[in-house]
């Protein structure tokens, strides 16, 4: 039987848990409590020498001494945190709830609200309905003037478009609710992206001081939650979708496809390995498949794990993935073969970064732990 807290988990990388209503108050801070270090901490990253975990209760948490001791950052939220990325050993930034970013420019010390997503998300709503209400028209135009043999396909998409348009209006009426956001990646300090549940693409071209909705970039009418965004550094991207679809990018965002990889559940990231170029796409029950073509053919790979895998990290040509009930799993030769870890306390594991001496450290259900891996495969944690 699954556990209640990884059931938890799933919902919280479908994007479907609770985000709060109400905005334009005061900023409410993290609280400070004795027992953060212990809490639920979605991922880590590290920032030079330094490790930093993200997670519950809007918990950010730094380490100088390789994860032995923890220290509670100020952070200007108190809503769930889900993923950070450090682009360099200062420039980092988080995202979670309420579509909320936050930024750090000394490793992960001092946090920055960068993007009040609840606030954003009436001008995304707006900018929707406009859009919208113009193709409705475009389309109505087009209508007028079209030949006998153009009109039941322009009905048709006209019939979309202003149940779209209804849609939009709709939201404009109802309480604002900003999607909560799942992963976040840059490529370099200015160019960087975010995603979320409902289809939610966000695009900075200036290190996130302005976030723009890409969503409608995305040929994505079923507003599939995107719960992983990654890039290989030149130009390519890749976020990691529902019914086991993953959406391409070859040209740094402007336009995408539809990756058909042949599984029909759920992705919930998706990473590059910067020595091979290939892209691994990981979910449900240990799923995970792997592309070494930019996206365009994928096949499914055994990472001898059967639990759901929320977490993975790819360096120096390994690549190691994390999930469910404690269960961890790494490769060394591109997805060839795997070796299975999983430590004896089976608290389940949602993010994972490599130190500089190249042991792993992995954050979950109750704080962050260092994975050992011995020559024979067997792992434990400290």
């Amino acid at each position: 039987m699954i556990r209640y807290a990884a059931v938890h988990v799933i919902a919280l990388f479908l994007g479907v848990a609770h985000a709060s209503l109400a905005f334009g108050g005061q900023v409410e801070y993290s609280l400070q409590t004795p027992g953060a270090s212990r809490s639920m901490l979605l991922d880590i990253a590290v920032a030079g020498e330094r490790l930093v975990a993200v997670g519950e209760r809007g918990h950010i948490l730094t380490s100088q001494d390789q994860g032995q001791n923890w220290t509670q950052a100020e952070v200007p939220t108190s809503v769930m945190l889900t993923r950070v990325f450090f682009v360099d050993d200062k420039l980092g930034w988080a995202v979670g709830h309420d579509g909320n970013v936050l930024h750090s420019q000394d490793g992960g010390l001092i946090w920055a609200l960068q993007r009040d997503g609840l606030a954003d998300q009436v001008r995304i709503n707006e900018d929707n309905a406009g859009r919208a209400l113009s193709t409705v028209e475009e389309l109505q135009a087009q209508l007028a003037a079209a030949e006998e043999d153009a009109v039941d396909a322009l009905e048709e998409a006209l019939e979309e478009a202003e149940w779209v348009l209804e849609n939009a209006r709709e939201k404009l009426d109802m309480p604002v609710y900003a999607p909560p956001l799942m992963d976040v990646w840059f490529a370099t300090p200015e160019q960087g992206w975010a995603v979320g549940a409902y289809g939610t693409l966000l695009r900075t071209a200036n290190g996130g001081r302005n976030w723009a909705d890409w969503s409608h970039h995305v040929g994505n009418p079923d507003e599939l939650h995107l719960n992983g965004v990654v890039g290989d550094g030149a130009g390519t991207l890749y976020l990691a979708s529902e019914w086991g679809m993953v959406f391409v990018s070859t040209n740094a965002g402007e336009s995408w496809r539809v990756a058909e990889t042949g599984y029909d559940g759920s992705f919930f990231g998706v990473v590059s390995n910067p020595e091979t170029g290939s892209v691994f796409a990981y979910g449900l029950l240990g799923t995970i498949y792997r592309s070494e073509d930019q996206g365009v053919n994928w096949s499914a790979v055994d990472g001898l794990v059967r639990g759901s895998l929320f977490g993975a990290e790819a360096v120096a040509g390994s690549v190691v993935f994390v999930g469910q009930g404690g269960i961890a799993t790494l490769t060394r030769d591109d997805g060839r073969t795997f070796t299975p870890m999983v430590q004896p306390d089976r608290d389940g594991l949602f993010g994972v970064a490599t130190m500089s001496d190249g042991r792993f450290v992995a954050s979950g259900e109750r704080g962050a732990r260092l994975l050992v891996v011995t020559a024979a495969g067997d792992q434990g944690d400290e």
